[in-house]
């Protein structure tokens, strides 16, 4: 047991979790708190960096396992410790590739991309508007116009701070080193028409940028497309940010997806589930399937039916793999039977009244189906969650429900 787990707690995981459990763990808390997505919140960007820190810690075995004895303390005493800048461990964590340690870099952008489950089957490429800066043109980032010079400030004499006194308390003064008001802490000045008309003294400028950004076919939710140096520049600096879109799935109304198979929940009658019947269903490249179910097959609600290979394109394939098309049939039962009915369908299924021992009094007592309507979305829920298991288990679906496969025409 670790002394302290305080890395293992800003990630949200347990001091026994693997390296594969870091990384998500990281990568889900690195997302939500990155300041593009959450511009001006001060918490958010305190966090950010905490998780960048705590990562650097537990994805490197040495210091883990020298956190994991000693503590902080221990990694500060080894010169081992978090002191990486989160900017840095999120752009290489998400491929943006080295650079020499403490070379600054512009922040990265970062947009998210809504993309129907079609255009993730279909594959698509689509156009994003990003807005960024980029070093002024007309003045090069002096800020300036071209042949124009900078004066050196009268207030400070060019050393960008003065000199100001500061009161203690009642009778006693400081005398304290400030920056420059009239020059903003650069030391020199420019006269008002000087200053660039591009940027109006700015030094950069606000640019928007069209880029395409190519959904391959079986893309999934959160992965990501980098465009390298099309984000920020700053003056002065070499490194040129880059631009990272996320892809975020949007709702479905018909399908489900779980890794790469589509999940269909479908209602069906008690006369369809005991006698078999036929189903049409659109696939989302519109192609028309049709489900039968024979006659001599009956439907348990417990199971989960499979069309082999019609699930999602598995990613790198180009779409020539898929995964499973899971059906789960929820039977709608009659309100009510009547005495005929009742009969019919003993004789059918062959069923016997069972004979009840009533040597030992038994009382008789009155059954009322009451099940709440949130327990019930519930457990809906989780079965989609689940998904199937058992013989027949289409490769990659999580544990959960049994699985029989469906005829397709």
């Amino acid at each position: 047991m670790p002394v302290e787990t305080e890395y293992y707690d800003t990630l949200e995981i347990d001091p026994s979790a693997d390296e594969n459990a870091i990384k998500r763990a990281y990568k889900k808390l690195a997302l939500k708190y990155h300041p593009d997505r959450n511009n001006g919140d001060t918490a958010a960007a305190e966090k950010f960096k905490q998780v960048g820190t705590a990562y650097e810690v537990l994805s490197d075995a040495e210091k883990r396992a020298l956190y994991d004895k000693r503590g902080k303390k221990g990694l500060e005493e080894g010169g081992r410790g978090g002191g990486g800048d989160a900017d840095d461990i999120f752009s290489m964590f998400f491929g943006g590739g080295g650079r020499s340690r403490g070379e600054p870099k512009p922040k990265d952008i970062v947009h998210e991309l809504g993309v129907t489950l079609e255009d993730m089957y279909l594959g698509k490429t689509k156009k994003i508007a990003a807005t960024r800066d980029r070093v002024c043109v007309q003045c090069k980032g002096s800020g300036i116009k071209p042949e124009s010079k900078l004066d050196s400030c009268r207030k400070c004499g060019g050393a960008g701070a003065v000199i100001g006194m500061r009161e203690i308390f009642p009778g006693m003064v400081q005398r304290v080193q400030m920056r420059c008001d009239a020059c903003s802490g650069q030391g020199q000045c420019v006269r008002p028409e000087d200053i660039c008309p591009g940027c109006r003294g700015a030094k950069i400028a606000k640019e928007r940028k069209v880029l395409e950004v190519h959904i391959e076919k079986g893309a999934r939710s959160r992965d990501h497309v980098r465009f390298a140096e099309e984000g920020d520049q700053v003056p002065g600096v070499r490194l040129i940010g880059d631009i990272m879109i996320f892809l975020v799935q949007k709702p479905h109304d018909v399908f489900q997806r779980v890794g790469d198979h589509l999940l269909f929940q479908h209602e069906i009658t008690l006369h369809e589930a005991l006698c078999g019947f036929e189903m049409p269903l659109e696939q989302l490249d519109r192609r028309m399937l049709l489900i039968k179910i024979p006659p001599q097959q009956v439907i348990d609600p417990s199971f989960s039916w499979y069309v082999h290979r019609e699930g999602m394109p598995i990613p790198g394939t180009g779409g020539t793999e898929k995964g499973h098309l899971v059906i789960h049939f929820k039977v709608k039962f009659p309100a009510s039977l009547d005495s005929t009915a009742k009969k019919v369908i003993g004789e059918a299924m062959n069923y016997r009244v069972p004979q009840i021992d009533k040597s030992q009094n038994p009382v008789a007592t009155k059954l009322t189906a009451s099940v709440p309507k949130k327990q019930q979305q519930k457990h809906g829920s989780q079965q989609q969650q689940r998904g199937p298991r058992g013989g027949g288990m289409p490769q990659g679906m999580p544990g959960g429900i049994p699985v029989q496969q469906c005829q397709q025409q």
